[in-house]
């Protein structure tokens, strides 16, 4: 019998249980509030989401937080800054692992190869997210670009 590994929903549908059954309340609350987004999409899009969708969420989710998190900075808000952290930290575990930087970089340079003549820094950045497809953050493909596309 061939093993087919759990989908990203099911394992955020099993960690919630388990969470419940560890009565870890803050990774509770965390992955429900993922959960309901997740079904709220799939409302808003009849039918069901693909694995990228759910990370797109996820993605979402650690960058609303990390946005917060500054807020909580000022306002000298400890509690909910130590929260806001603790819940990224769940959030990141249904992460797919991310791309080194050499890997990006040699992504890059194959996608730099396709056009010899030179492409504008959009169709590359393009081109370049679509072969990561969410293994690596925007900000650092854009950096390893600008960095491959001034050395040209």
């Amino acid at each position: 019998m061939n093993f087919v590994p759990p989908s990203l929903k099911e394992r955020l549908h099993q960690a919630m249980k388990d969470a419940l059954r560890a009565k870890n309340q803050l990774r509770l609350d965390t992955i429900r509030l993922i959960l309901a987004e997740v079904k709220n999409a799939e409302i808003e899009k009849k039918g069901p989401l693909q694995e990228e969708e759910i990370v797109a969420l996820l993605r979402k989710g650690i960058k609303r937080r990390e946005e917060s998190m500054v807020y909580f900075e000022k306002g000298d808000r400890q509690d909910l800054l130590e929260r806001a952290r603790q819940e990224i930290e769940v959030l990141r575990e249904f992460l797919p692992p991310q791309l080194s930087e050499e890997e990006i970089i040699s992504i890059t340079r194959e996608v730099l190869k396709l056009y010899p003549t030179g492409a504008s820094f959009g169709m590359i950045m393009k081109e370049v997210l679509s072969r990561v497809q969410g293994r690596a953050e925007g900000q650092v493909v854009s950096a390893v670009i600008r960095q491959e596309m001034g050395m040209r």
